[in-house]
């Protein structure tokens, strides 16, 4: 008697069981594309934007509980855990690609902050004009001198004249070199980037931030 196989019931579970999607696989895609919108926003409006934090939340829960069949208490523990990754993540990613893009061409556009790099120019190289640079060089007490109407705040009102008068005629390829070599390399490489993350961690984000990881435990869960 011929063996009879019987084709179709294996194939009909692997393709139910490839039809389901990864609930990981859909947090972390949508979690990108927020982070992506999330940094478009900043970079328009300068600011973070930490309400964005009880979108991203929801939003990645949402996308679990729909791709999990069915949600369960562990797929609302999973969306507030990759939620936290990637707002965490994201509060980076919009410091680095949004904030302080925005806050160097501010730098650039002040005139006063100009000044101040011109003069750290100036005093690094040694190119005030030949007199005030001779009383510079002879004279290091008159710098160090920090007094109100001191000894030295003639010599110090002269050196901030002659600093704003070459910031009035910098061209914007200059004020390009003194941004990059006094500003990039120093405050941004070094401070810049501290700063404006921890202000992006104020009161009010932090609220944010635990809104939308709440909010993502519960829809995660199938909870609305």
């Amino acid at each position: 008697m011929a063996n009879v196989r019987v084709y179709g019931g294996g194939a009909g579970k692997s393709r139910s069981s490839s039809g389901e999607g990864s609930p990981l696989m859909a947090g972390l895609l949508v979690g990108f594309v927020l982070m992506i919108a999330w940094i478009l926003l900043a970079r328009m409006t300068g600011k973070d934007v930490g309400l964005a934090s009880w979108g991203v939340g929801g939003l990645i829960g949402i996308a679990i509980a729909k791709t999990a069949k069915p949600p369960t208490r562990a797929t609302g523990v999973l969306a507030a855990i990759l939620t936290a990754c990637m707002l965490l993540v994201s509060k980076v990613a919009v410091v680095v690609f949004a904030l302080q893009p925005v806050l160097r061409e501010e730098v650039l556009r002040d005139p006063g902050t100009t000044s101040l790099l011109v003069l750290a120019d100036m005093t690094k190289n040694r190119s005030f004009s030949p007199e005030l640079q001779r009383t510079i060089d002879s004279r290091p007490d008159l710098l160090r001198d920090t007094s109100f109407l001191g000894p030295g705040d003639e010599l110090q009102f002269q050196m901030i004249s002659e600093a704003e008068e070459r910031a009035k005629t910098a061209t914007p390829e200059q004020r390009e070199r003194l941004v990059r070599a006094h500003y990039d390399e120093t405050f941004l490489a070094k401070l810049g980037f501290w700063v404006l993350l921890l202000m992006s961690f104020g009161p009010l984000d932090l609220l944010w931030m635990g809104l939308g990881i709440s909010t993502a435990w519960k829809l995660g869960q199938g909870v609305i």
